[in-house]
């Protein structure tokens, strides 16, 4: 199907960006088999033994021990790279036992802090093989900010013991419908702390995070255009960024965040743009009679992959950042969208339809070894890679109504994050650049 935009009055181009990106190419049917290899089931990810102890309390902090105790539990399973097992804590100082070769320890106590209000948790990370401290550290905190530090202190234990910081500290955005509305949310990475942030009672679609990770660019119908907006989610409020004749969508940010990638339909024809951060300066990459979206930055900024159909159908390209070099990355499947790289920009994660059902694929940067992570069960949507490069967020219509999912970036351990409304569009968060914690 070869859309042209031009041809096309504004209230259907709308009305067909109002469903989701992948309406903008039409949904004609589909039965070619593809050549893309499928591994579910399978579990690459060798996971680590972790004895993780019952957390120790020392004076009157309550319950504190216990819940700080379930939520770094929770984190180290979700990390995808723990095998989790409970332990009593250690008597005394750690004891090298070469049976257990390979295998962390995790010890922490809890006890008052400075002033009524606050505590202290000490952790440790223990390489019960050797009996050498890995991660020996102290975290002020109060009962209010408990969930935070347990993520961090489960991120600094990731990065001493792989030298890549985990992704618990980390927010997920996302669409939810409710009705014929469509609000921006907001939510920790493992589904917890789920808050509306738009309130405009209209349609928003695609939330983008801003490296800095307190804002987010999204497309929003509430003037009557889809325009693209930026919230600010420490001010708590959104302002207009682009506002131009027709389609203002699908935001990217540049590594650096000096510059939004994102699809204009300005001169009649959905086409790729740079806009500067200030708003100033729009530079056209692509230049076509047909369709041009998705646009995604490298994680170096020197490339960018978006999806076209001037091929006839939906594929993955990537050019240069400046627009030249424009090529073909995907060559199975009929309807291939969506595309991002992964962090370190060996990966790249997509959504391909067959036989008339999405599922995730993940390819190399170079357009090989395609290999399909999602199967029978349901539409699989809107991939989005996690900070390390170890999960993928996507959406799910396997419960009935689409719903948001996290899994490995093999397709094995699957978790569903959201169950209210319908949920999709998810853009994973950077991580929180934070200042080091007390060292013992």
């Amino acid at each position: 199907m070869r859309s042209n935009f031009s041809r096309r009055p504004l209230h259907a181009i709308t009305a067909l960006l109002a469903l989701g990106s992948s309406a903008l190419f039409g949904f004609e049917a589909a039965h070619a088999q593809t050549e893309v290899k499928i591994s579910i089931g399978a579990n690459a990810n060798m996971k680590s033994p972790l004895m993780l102890a019952r957390f120790r309390g020392e004076g009157p902090v309550g319950s504190t021990p216990t819940d700080g105790r379930a939520i770094a539990r929770k984190d180290f399973e979700l990390s995808g790279v723990f095998k989790v097992a409970d332990v009593e804590p250690l008597q005394g100082k750690p004891v090298p036992d070469p049976n257990l070769a390979g295998t962390v320890r995790v010890e922490g106590t809890m006890e008052p802090g400075e002033g009524a209000s606050f505590l202290r948790f000490h952790g440790q990370a223990i390489d019960a093989g050797t009996g050498e401290v890995a991660l020996d550290r102290t975290y002020p905190f109060s009962e209010g900010t408990l969930r935070e530090t347990m993520h961090r202190f489960v991120d600094d234990v990731l990065e001493a013991l792989t030298g890549e910081r985990g992704i618990a500290e980390s927010k997920i955005a996302y669409v939810r419908q409710e009705g014929r509305v469509k609000e921006i949310w907001v939510m920790d990475y493992d589904g917890e702390n789920q808050r509306q942030v738009t309130h405009d009672r209209s349609l928003a679609l695609s939330p983008a995070w801003a490296p800095w990770g307190t804002e987010i660019a999204f497309t929003t119908f509430k003037r009557g255009n889809p325009d693209l907006y930026l919230f600010d989610l420490v001010r708590g409020a959104s302002y207009p960024f682009s506002t131009r004749p027709g389609l203002n969508t699908a935001p990217n940010y540049s590594p650096d965040g000096k510059w939004i990638a994102c699809t204009l339909s300005r001169d009649g024809n959905a086409e790729i743009y740079l806009i500067s951060r200030d708003a100033q300066t729009a530079k056209r990459l692509t230049r076509n009679s047909v369709i041009d979206t998705s646009p995604s930055f490298s994680p170096t900024g020197r490339e960018m992959l978006f999806t076209s159909n001037r091929s006839g159908s939906p594929q993955v390209y990537v050019m240069d950042a400046e627009g030249l070099n424009q090529r073909l990355l995907t060559v199975e499947g009929s309807y291939n969208d969506s595309p991002q790289w992964s962090p370190k920009g060996d990966r790249i994660c997509y959504a391909a339809r067959h036989d008339g059902i999405f599922d995730v694929i993940v390819m190399g940067s170079n357009g090989s070894d395609p290999t399909q992570i999602t199967s029978a069960s349901g539409h699989n949507e809107n991939p989005h890679w996690s900070a390390d490069g170890r999960k993928i967020v996507f959406s799910s219509s396997r419960p009935g109504k689409r719903q948001i999912f996290m899994m490995n970036a093999d397709g094995s351990d699957v978790v569903q994050l959201t169950n209210g409304g319908e949920c999709f569009n998810p853009s994973w968060g950077p991580r929180p650049k934070n200042k080091l914690a007390v060292k013992s």
